[in-house]
């Protein structure tokens, strides 16, 4: 019985990180496109944010992208 339960909380926790994983991925192509309407976005800035997995970090990228007048801008901003 313990191993049973063992293996259900390993599947949860698995679902868990799964769904963390999706959360950083979409919030970090929505900051690409976002970044995408103002211009060319460098391979080295693309990596950085696709990289990233701190939520906090991705929501601050996501409301500066928003409003980034331009890519350098927005570069520079997060050096």
């Amino acid at each position: 019985m313990l191993l049973k339960e063992v293996l259900k909380e390993e599947r949860t926790e698995g679902r868990a990180e799964g769904r963390a994983e999706g959360r950083t991925e979409g919030k970090a192509e929505a900051i690409l496109l976002l970044l995408q309407e103002i211009g060319a976005i460098p391979d080295e800035l693309t990596e950085k944010i696709m990289n990233e997995k701190n939520l906090t970090v991705l929501n601050e990228y996501l409301k500066y992208a928003a409003k980034a007048e331009s890519i350098e801008d927005f570069a520079h901003k997060f050096a």
